[in-house]
């Protein structure tokens, strides 16, 4: 939670974050409901909310998810999901059940048992929920019930901070002015953690220091477009390597495919960031162990043909570059 960054206009929203992460008898507030604009920090402070929650509890009686992938897990009964396996759930996406109502329904019958068994839910929601029309009426009232509050988006001085904070999470050494133009150009932290993600992959390839030129460059590929997914970098790998991306998430282990099928582990860990686990769903089912090792022999690779740098660094910009 101390790694949420927020100023005035977000303090009582982080204030009841708190509260909400300590177990207790009875919640004070729930559901705790959070809205607000693509990029206002939801999503973080769920995270952090699930993290606090997750420490005292345990990680497994926690949930942290969208709806769907809640829905999607456990077991069902005839009222839809058990919920007795979670002491806590922090339901992320929450819009996306808009004009889902057969999803309502169960998320509805989820809620309900979580209420009378005064288990903690949170969510998070792109706008304000009481006022979504694809939100039955049903489920309006039950959100109604607890507490609804706005996330306000980040302001350029909690913008400057979160790039710096990531800057050294990512260790990239950022300069005051390097911050300052992020900071102005990103409007929302969502792209603003994009951007840092690509400008550290960059510097690891390069290994050399960050100039405004690189990050003028990053910002450019990266503006007007919808952000860079696993599956953008998978369909960009397989061109460059002729192939398909069914190919490249087969189990099919010829030599060449397999190089492939590797270097877009590699892109996708290295320009998103995304766990092991995520990526061996992503790349057929795999174990985690499995892209460990695929990830390892990349990095092997480049270390010992330090020719490859070139062809890796054009498909890294490539693959950095935000979809259409």
């Amino acid at each position: 939670m101390e790694h949420f960054l927020y100023n005035t206009k977000n303090a009582f929203a982080l204030a009841r974050a708190r509260e909400a992460a300590k177990p207790q008898q009875e919640p004070a507030h729930n559901p705790l409901v959070y809205y607000g604009k693509s990029g206002s920090g939801k999503t973080h402070l769920l995270r952090a909310i699930a993290d606090a929650l997750s420490a005292t509890c345990g990680r497994h009686a926690v949930f942290y998810g969208n709806t769907e992938q809640f829905l999607q897990t456990g077991t069902r009964s005839e009222n839809g999901v058990e919920s007795a396996k979670y002491q806590a759930c922090c339901l992320d996406d929450l819009h996306l059940c808009a004009n889902n109502f057969p999803l309502q329904e169960k998320l509805l019958c989820f809620l309900d048992a979580c209420l009378h068994g005064k288990r903690q839910v949170v969510c998070a929601c792109s706008g304000q929920p009481d006022a979504n029309r694809g939100f039955s009426d049903s489920l309006r009232s039950r959100l109604e019930l607890g507490l609804i509050v706005e996330l306000k988006s980040p302001d350029l001085e909690v913008r400057m901070r979160f790039a710096q904070s990531q800057g050294t999470r990512h260790g990239i050494n950022l300069t005051r002015e390097h911050m300052l133009l992020l900071a102005r150009r990103c409007e929302d932290l969502r792209f603003l953690s994009d951007a840092l993600q690509q400008i550290a992959a960059h510097a690891r390839l390069t290994e050399g220091a960050i100039t405004r030129q690189d990050i003028e460059h990053i910002l450019k590929n990266s503006g007007g477009h919808g952000p860079v997914t696993p599956q953008d970098i998978i369909r960009r790998v397989a061109h460059a390597f002729s192939l398909s991306p069914e190919e490249i998430t087969s189990k099919t282990q010829k030599p060449p495919l397999v190089f492939a099928r590797q270097t877009a582990m590699y892109l996708c860990r290295e320009i998103l960031g995304v766990s092991y686990p995520a990526l061996g769903q992503l790349f057929g089912g795999k174990d985690h162990s499995t892209v460990i090792y695929s990830i390892k022999k990349i990095k092997q690779y480049l270390f010992a043909h330090k020719n490859a740098h070139t062809k890796i660094t054009e498909l890294t910009q490539v693959c950095m570059q935000r979809s259409d």
